[in-house]
């Protein structure tokens, strides 16, 4: 099948929510930037979260009083555990375990997660608490170029929420589920975004204001994705777009 057939075979199969959504996104990206609705959002949002990360700098330097080599060691492993890098090799396992739909959403909600909390680091374009008088732990490189972005809102709790969340669901949705499991899998899932955001503050990475930002767009962008989450993925599974492109990209020998 060539390109021309795939894109008219792609094309007819757009349907209304696809078109809704293109609409959508087009319209908004003209709002924007015809209203300069980046700039307004920016000098609102900006001022008060900076005055925010300095007025709790001080409480930042307080708690990092109980600075420990072994502390420093177990919420930088900790913060790793749970970044984008860690993910980029821990979703494949998934992929190759069997567990195609768990792989497949967690995928595109890491996706979508890192591009919506990288908007609004942008949108926002908050500091992160200064160093010095800060103590900043950065045990990677990953951690050192993070530390050169902006900091509202965390994306290490963002992401835990999302994904631990969205983990959390498959398997009280798809495994057995009684009230233990339920009360163990919140506690668990509560003590790991709890950890994560004591460490993004000890490690010196954010604010509080900048966690409590992460983990409230976390269970925002969660409880959308669990509404839309079965359509977008028997789109993706049996969608006459993706069907489409398949047989245009097999190997033909008598090429």
């Amino acid at each position: 099948m060539d390109v021309e057939a795939v894109a008219a075979a792609g094309g007819a199969g757009l349907t209304g929510w696809q078109a809704a959504a293109l609409s959508g996104a087009a319209g908004w990206v003209w709002a924007a930037s015809h209203y300069d609705l980046t700039r307004r959002a920016r000098a609102l949002a900006q001022p008060w979260v900076t005055r925010r990360v300095h007025a709790e700098t001080p409480d930042i330097i307080t708690f990092q009083r109980l600075q420990h080599r072994l502390l420093d060691n177990f919420f930088s492993v900790l913060s790793c555990v749970v970044s984008v890098p860690f993910y980029t090799g821990f979703l494949p396992l998934l992929f190759w375990s069997g567990h195609g739909k768990l792989a497949r959403q967690m995928t595109l909600l890491l996706a979508f997660c890192d591009y919506l909390g990288n908007a609004v680091k942008d949108l926002v374009s908050a500091p992160r608490p200064c160093s010095p008088p800060v103590r900043r732990v950065t045990a990677t490189e990953d951690e050192k170029e993070n530390a050169m972005e902006y900091g509202l809102p965390s994306s290490h709790a963002l992401n835990t929420v999302c994904l631990m969340g969205y983990m959390l669901h498959y398997v009280l949705t798809y495994g057995p589920c009684n009230g233990f499991m339920i009360a163990t899998g919140l506690s668990l899932a509560f003590l790991l975004v709890t950890l994560i955001g004591i460490a993004r503050v000890y490690l010196g990475m954010h604010s509080l204001t900048d966690v409590i930002a992460g983990i409230s767009f976390g269970i925002v962008i969660l409880a959308f994705w669990l509404v839309v989450h079965d359509h977008v993925d028997a789109f993706v599974v049996s969608g006459q777009n993706g069907m489409s492109i398949c047989p245009g990209h097999h190997f033909d020998p008598s090429a």
